[in-house]
């Protein structure tokens, strides 16, 4: 069992220096605070928060990367940072298809007809028109289970999973564990890298056998629909005809093939696909520093999302903090010592894509950037950071953020979690803190057609941007650098 600080035994000394370390830490004036509180008043006072969302989710809509709804939130955002009196520009990078949705249908034909409410995963094929075949259910924990199944799948439609528990039986902590809705239910024998290679066996065998489509399971209750991509990272287009089925008509499915009957299915999926490279953008702006202008605080969310709702909680929501937080630091006439840089990501969505671009168009700098500070998980106040582990940068984290109690933050967590930009910049060594929020239905609402406008929450919002843009003041104007992080590069290799 790995130990941690909070778990120790103390000695009675420790005990004391301890408490009088923190009452001194808690009455000692915190040199940010008189900033940070003008950054709350602007935010309070003239915040375009709400505005700016209605804009993005109802005028622009969804922004599935490389559409031409992206491209136009890119320049959209691009104009917002310029109008607040920040230097931007779009950075190009290319994805290998673009891919737009279609229609998709399906049926259950036999034993008892019944309509299957269902949408294509993201960059999935389409069929060759309607396509019929035997229901099979096809799992593979380790690379020995493919061969029971070879010489046996051609022609049927397939699932992999058993339907999942939703609803109050699954309901996680907070949204942060629920960034990737199936993480957890993959077998903990096997490594990532172990685990990714038999998915790809697992989908040669299924090309190879003539499999005529896969059903996914939503995962989400009352029949909202979930999405993701299966064409992998490259934006390559998946093996086999996807989709994903509502949990209602997925258990429907599992049910009649525990009754040990054929059961027969039909679907129908028509997708667009352009062939690449197409090029998609990142948004950038800045607010130079004063000081300090070479090195960089980040602040972060993802512009791209979904195609199903509007991608309002995922994530137009850190989007518009984002530029919130921009705005206010202008509008208030404070001059950060280190400049403050403003990235919205696209391709978070197809594997943190725009963000690892990102990285590698930006390497140079790496070792410059003092911290990156990332909000994506919806409308929901922001409880706290993820340190990822980082104990070396309790200390300096714990005066950074003091100030921010004020509206609400509470401590800042060791946790490590993934699925969001910041895991790129954390994994090559740069300190990075991603947004704890209450998950105010965000596992319900994010990639499903439930992610609409008007499940967002103005005041826990607002206090979102004020954390936000607080957290960025505090980093640029620390005295000190941030520690990097020795980054694993290979086996017994370390880099920076």
């Amino acid at each position: 069992m790995r130990s941690c600080l909070s778990c120790r035994p103390l000695a009675i000394g420790s005990v004391a220096a301890l408490c009088l370390w923190g009452q001194t830490r808690s009455t000692a004036p915190s040199p940010f605070r008189d900033a940070d509180r003008k950054l709350f008043a602007e935010i309070d006072k003239n915040n375009e928060l709400m505005t700016n969302l209605e804009y993005i989710c109802d005028m622009i809509g969804p922004r599935l990367t490389g559409s031409d709804k992206a491209k136009r939130a890119n320049q959209w955002t691009l104009e917002k940072f310029k109008a607040y009196g920040l230097e931007g520009r779009l950075e190009a990078w290319s994805i290998g298809n673009a891919w737009k949705r279609g229609t998709a249908s399906g049926r259950i034909v036999e034993p008892a007809a019944h309509p299957i409410a269902l949408a294509s995963a993201g960059w999935s094929p389409s069929t060759s028109g309607p396509v019929r075949g035997r229901l099979m259910y096809a799992k593979a924990d380790k690379p020995e289970d493919l061969e029971q199944y070879k010489g046996k799948l051609a022609g049927s439609v397939l699932i992999t999973t058993e339907p999942a528990k939703v609803g109050e039986a699954a309901a996680a902590p907070n949204a942060a564990d629920s960034l990737r809705g199936e993480r957890g239910r993959e077998d903990p024998e096997l490594s990532p890298e172990e685990r990714a290679r038999l998915r790809r066996q697992l989908n040669d065998l299924f090309k190879k056998e003539g499999v005529a489509a896969i059903l996914r399971e939503s995962s989400k209750e009352h029949g909202l629909l979930n999405m993701t991509g299966v064409g992998g990272t490259g934006y390559t287009i998946a093996a086999i005809p996807t989709v994903f089925v509502i949990h209602e008509d997925y258990a429907r499915l599992w049910r009649l093939l525990q009754r040990q009957q054929p059961v027969e299915v039909e679907v129908d999926i028509r997708n667009e696909i352009t062939p690449g490279p197409v090029e998609v953008y990142n948004t950038v702006a800045e607010i130079r520093g004063s000081e300090r202008p070479e090195e960089i605080v980040i602040v972060g969310a993802h512009l791209d999302s979904w195609d199903l709702g509007a991608g309002a909680t995922d994530n137009a929501t850190g989007s518009s903090v984002t530029l919130e937080a921009a705005r206010a630091l202008k509008a208030s006439g404070l001059q950060p010592k280190r400049t403050i840089r403003f990235a919205l990501f696209t391709g978070e969505e197809q594997g943190l894509v725009g963000s690892r671009e990102y990285i590698k168009a930006h390497k140079d700098e790496l070792d410059k950037i003092q911290g990156v500070v990332i909000h994506d998980t919806g409308t929901g106040r922001v409880k706290s950071f993820t340190m990822e582990g980082r104990y070396d940068l309790r200390e300096a984290l714990d005066k950074i953020a003091e100030p921010l109690k004020e509206v609400g933050l509470d401590e800042l967590s060791m946790r490590r979690t993934s699925g969001s930009d910041h895991v790129p910049f954390r994994d090559a060594g740069v300190p990075a803190f991603f947004g704890i929020q209450d998950p105010a239905e965000y596992r319900k609402t994010h990639h499903s057609q439930s992610d609409t406008f008007d499940k967002l929450r103005k005041d826990e919002l607002v206090q979102g941007a004020k954390v936000v843009a607080a957290m960025a003041w505090n980093l640029a104007n620390y005295p000190e650098k941030l520690p990097r992080k020795p980054v694993v590069t290979g086996a017994g290799r370390t880099g920076r």
